[in-house]
């Protein structure tokens, strides 16, 4: 469907203006250095900043910013919407190289970062074009700050954004995917991907200026950019930023002091968060989405036992902005569902978003249940991979986006993701999946944490044989090997013996996801030294 309202054609920064001017007053960003600013707080802070941004960085299209999530962060990527500019938040959990890249990709030669941030990255430190936001604060004195206060007042908003030459579908933000399953690719984003998603979501989640989320997951990360800066910003509601997901303290503190109503973030966390943080915390949380990986049952009912709120799943990718679909509880489903959430499902397609399965050998539509590659299309789909057009083309036809993803989509329209396509093997003509695998060990081993992991090599005779990655904690490999021959499992689910490599620590990426990549090449690794001997 194709958006005619006035309001879609708008950019991020515009946005933002309007919102702040609606909400005034009201409590916008908070950190936990103390930090606390109202919606025009923040709108004549960023105002200001923006100035800066334009006059240090003039002729120059693309920043880059290197900050942890932040009431310093979120200003910055807000100054870099209104200096009509486009944000590239950098992954500092990621290889100098990988960053380095990045600045190279997208030819970067302004980078925002804080004096006591770049310290903790002592790698990234002799980065060209570095800038603190510290100095860029002191450089703002009274009569720029004047200046910003009246501007915030009086200015129209297209014209406070610099957007006048500003399309809804022009660049807004280049994201690099996770690389989870492949290397990091510049993800181009419009003003509209992200904007028509934090849309799709507030019709589904009601946020209002009485809710406050707590928004710990970095702006590197599709989903901590769209979900936790531009949507509560849009709907009046505050967010509360904790630098470091993992730090369960903080967590505990900043729910606990703001009151968090609405808390996402990804499974992995949330076992620290069942060990550590007391259920008072999130006594006051209404909503609790995880994405980015599959959510375990048996983390699910953990964390439901001990703070009395089931944790649901969602989905999507850097590529769509990032939300595809939701899981709900049942008092916020829509006409449309009867409930709002099924139990091993990642919810139902948001509003104006469309999903289909094809099979992966012939691309034909496949009916209700049947697994297949899923494809999306809607407002949220990318432009495309920055200077990647042969790739871009390769998982973008018609506006139907291939996810990559093995999925099933049932008689209700809840989607159930079997794995990604690059976690299957197929052996001797049939599909068998990383995953299920996987989970058959976990299950065996009593655990729900990432322990195991389950790629393959290629096989001559069969086209791949499974390899299988383990934790020398985790025992030895005739105890694994056991595990699975006592599963009932088909006999191709089943690894070789001497295909079980102990590891020492397992390779995972910052956002928690296994790095797929990594896994493979340990295994081809292990699979040439076995061969040689």
């Amino acid at each position: 469907m194709v958006r005619t309202s006035k309001e879609f054609d708008l950019s991020l920064g515009e946005h933002f203006v309007v919102s702040a001017r609606k909400y005034g007053g009201g409590r916008c960003l908070i950190d936990m250095s103390g930090k606390s600013l109202s919606y025009r707080q923040a709108l004549i802070s960023s105002v200001a900043i923006s100035e800066q941004i334009c006059e240090l960085a003039d002729g120059q299209e693309r920043i880059g910013i290197l900050l942890p999530p932040s009431v310093g962060e979120a200003l910055t990527n807000l100054a870099v919407a209104l200096s009509g500019k486009v944000s590239v938040n950098l992954n500092y959990s990621g290889s100098e190289a990988t960053v380095q890249s990045a600045i190279e990709q997208c030819g970067i030669k302004t980078i925002i970062s804080s004096r006591k941030f770049a310290e903790k990255l002592a790698e990234f430190g002799h980065l060209g074009g570095l800038v603190f936001l510290e100095d860029i604060v002191k450089r703002i004195g009274l009569a720029s700050k004047a200046k910003a206060y009246l501007k915030s007042l009086f200015y129209p908003a297209r014209v406070l954004a610099r957007a006048g030459g500003h399309e809804r579908d022009h660049l807004a933000t280049i994201l690099f995917s996770s690389g989870s399953s492949g290397k990091p690719k510049g993800v181009m984003l419009s003003h509209n991907n992200i904007f028509s998603n934090t849309q799709a979501l507030r019709k589904i989640i009601w946020l209002t200026p009485k809710d406050n989320l707590c928004a710990a997951l970095p702006f590197f990360h599709s989903f901590g950019l769209t979900c936790g800066l531009w949507l509560p910003l849009f709907s009046g509601a505050s967010s509360v930023y904790v630098p470091n997901p993992l730090d369960s303290k903080l967590i505990e503190k900043a729910t606990s002091e703001n009151k968090s109503t609405i808390l996402f973030t990804a499974p992995t966390f949330l076992l620290n968060y069942i060990r550590r943080v007391k259920p008072a915390a999130f006594s006051n949380l209404r909503l609790l989405v995880v994405g980015a990986e599959k959510l375990k049952k048996s983390i699910a009912d953990s964390f439901e036992e001990k703070f009395g709120i089931r944790p649901l799943e969602g989905y999507g990718a850097t590529e769509l902005s990032p939300a595809v679909s939701f899981n709900l509880t049942d008092d916020l489903s829509t006409g449309k569902h009867k409930v709002g959430h099924k139990e091993g499902t990642v919810g139902f397609a948001l509003p104006d978003i469309e999903v289909k399965v094809v099979s992966v050998e012939s691309g034909e539509l496949l009916g209700v249940g049947e697994a297949g590659l899923l494809f999306v299309k809607g407002p949220n789909v990318m432009l495309g991979y920055l200077n990647k057009e042969e790739e871009t083309a390769k998982v973008l036809r018609d506006g139907w986006y291939n996810t990559g993803d093995i999925a099933s989509i049932d008689e209700d329209g809840f989607i159930t993701l079997e794995g990604r396509l690059s976690r299957f093997s197929k052996i001797a003509g049939e599909m068998v999946p990383h995953v299920g695998i996987e989970e058959i060990l976990l299950e065996g081993l009593g655990t729900h944490e990432q322990v195991v992991a389950v790629t393959s090599v290629p096989d001559e005779k069969r086209g791949e044989e499974l390899v299988v990655l383990y934790l020398d904690e985790v025992g030895d490999a005739e105890k694994l090997h056991e595990i699975i021959s006592k599963s009932g499992v088909p006999n191709i689910w089943k690894p070789k013996r001497e295909n079980y490599v102990p590891i020492e620590s397992m390779p995972l990426l910052g956002t928690g996801k296994l790095d797929v990549m990594q896994v493979q090449r340990i295994a081809a690794i292990a699979k040439k030294k076995s061969g040689d001997k």
